[in-house]
């Protein structure tokens, strides 16, 4: 029988489980609710080769396969193929399957990816996500969330409707006073504010790798490409870049402002490069900092005006630019047991880094006569590849384990690690505090997310920008109320974090 697309909320939450009591009363469930086969029921079946799992699967549901596949990453992705996607999207849409195509790609909705797996199909990502989706709903015990998935008739005014990714839609609600409630409806559903791209820059030939605001409102962005490239975002597309500084032999990996107004970058050549745009073309760098024997990854300006750098040679320096040349260094932190990617500075003066080895080190800087290194914060399962302050002793911390730690310095000797943020579906390449307090951070998943620490557990992620077609591996907060992203597609990205008034 023919579905009605537009009724598609009518479907109970519940409707294709596709499993029997018992089933789930073996079953063990994870902190959101969806059930999990237990791993001691798992490791017989990961003892088989590959071959045998594939022929094994052929004769579960979607249902069971997506439960055994999220307690084993090689399950996974044996499991979630192709065809059996298309078979289930077949079952949810039947011959309706092409017109949600057609709406999907008309409405240029995006559907996330399904982990770990290629599936470039908007219809049958949309089949998983909304296989998991019914499974979420049915665990939940409030009656009140239930009540409003399915309560289609409003009391008040209705402002804009949207397509949920398991098919079924929700609406804003116009009032001022409903605000609040139902934005957590729809962070309880996975439905984040979206916000506004406002430019796009394009002009590097190979991955934008950071950006930085400058204090006249232009922007400085560095690249693979071996350059920096300066934008003006006040003139027409196509006419922004207004300069490009050569003088890097290698990728250049990061880019900051000192406090007199120039830049200082690092780079894959193992120097940092000091710029001055006030000089005429092709002398803008003015001084060339040697001493790293490994490539710079990351650099920050300090409060005294002093510069830290961190490198692949596993160590932290310290630079003061006043020294006469080939005597700016003049300090390296080593205690770091592998690459160094990101150093930053916390506002009680203390510095923190973060490494490959899958930790973020605290060191002293007025403690040089002593061990510098006064904490280790373990809790990352992968390195560790950016870090930034937050208010009074909590700092930060993102990794290519996929999750965003924030920690708390205060309780070194309890358990530092407060919050664990886990949305990306992707490594977790660069994090940033707001003026407002808020969060973003970027991942390879494509995406920029923007998080309230403010939030009730599981519902701080409040915005997820969509719009860069490769991993987006920087994140930085602009004047204004706006945010810059870098990506793998060689642009940057700027967007508006306002609230909309319509």
């Amino acid at each position: 029988m023919k579905r009605n697309i537009a009724n598609i909320d009518n479907i109970p939450p519940n409707h294709y489980q596709g499993s029997n009591p018992s089933d789930n009363q073996s079953r063990e469930k994870t902190t959101k609710g969806i059930s999990v086969v237990p791993p001691e029921q798992v490791s017989p079946l990961l003892a088989l080769p590959n071959e045998l799992l594939i022929k094994i699967s052929d004769y579960l549901s979607f249902v069971d396969v997506s439960h055994l596949a999220t307690t084993s990453k090689r399950l996974i992705t044996l499991f979630n193929t192709e065809e059996k996607l298309k078979k289930l999207a077949l079952q949810y849409y039947g011959s309706d399957l092409e017109a949600y195509r057609n709406l999907i790609e008309d409405r240029d909705v995006h559907i996330p990816a399904v982990p770990n797996n290629e599936i470039y199909d908007p219809v049958l990502r949309l089949a998983y996500h909304r296989c998991l989706s019914n499974q979420y709903l049915a665990s939940l015990e409030n009656n009140t969330w239930q009540a409003w998935v399915a309560t289609k008739r409003h009391t008040v005014g209705v402002n804009s409707v949207t397509p949920l990714a398991d098919g079924q839609r929700a609406s804003c609600l116009r009032l001022a006073d409903h605000r609040n409630a139902s934005n957590k409806y729809l962070k309880s559903l996975g439905i984040h504010t979206q916000k506004t791209c406002v430019a796009t820059l394009k002009g590097h030939t190979d991955r934008v790798s950071s950006v930085t605001a400058l204090a006249d409102g232009r922007l400085v962005s560095c690249s693979f490409d071996k350059t920096l490239k300066v934008w003006d975002l006040k003139l027409p597309d196509g006419q922004q870049c207004v300069a490009t500084l050569h003088g890097h032999n290698g990728r250049v990996n990061s880019v900051t402002t000192l406090h007199d107004g120039r830049l200082v970058s690092c780079s894959d050549d193992k120097t940092l490069k000091v710029w001055d745009l006030n000089q005429p073309d092709g002398l803008q760098c003015v001084a060339t900092l040697n001493g790293h024997t490994g490539r710079v990854k990351s650099i920050t300006t300090l409060a005294d005006g002093r510069l830290a750098s961190c490198a692949t040679d596993r160590s932290v320096k310290i630079w003061d630019l006043n020294k006469p040349d080939g005597q700016q260094c003049m300090a390296t932190l080593e205690s770091h047991k592998s690459w160094v990617y990101s150093v930053t500075q916390l506002p009680d003066g203390l510095l923190v880094s973060s490494s490959e080895d899958n930790t973020v080190k605290v060191w002293d800087l007025s403690n040089f006569r002593g061990p510098p290194c006064v904490a280790t914060l373990n809790g990352h399962t992968n390195r560790v590849n950016s870090v930034a302050p937050l208010a009074g002793k909590q700092l930060v911390s993102c990794s290519s384990d996929q999750t965003v730690k924030v920690w708390d310095l205060s309780n070194l000797y309890g358990q530092p690690c407060v919050a664990t943020l886990r949305e990306h579906t992707g490594v977790v390449d660069s994090v940033t505090l707001l003026p407002d307090g808020r969060l973003a951070s970027c991942s390879f998943d494509n995406t920029v997310k923007v998080w309230d620490l403010s939030l009730p557990v599981g519902e701080p992620c409040v915005a997820t920008l969509h719009g860069h077609t490769d991993w987006v591996v920087f994140v930085t907060s602009l004047p204004g109320g706006r945010l810059a992203s870098c990506s793998a597609d060689n642009t940057v990205k700027v967007w508006d974090l306002r609230e909309s008034n319509g």
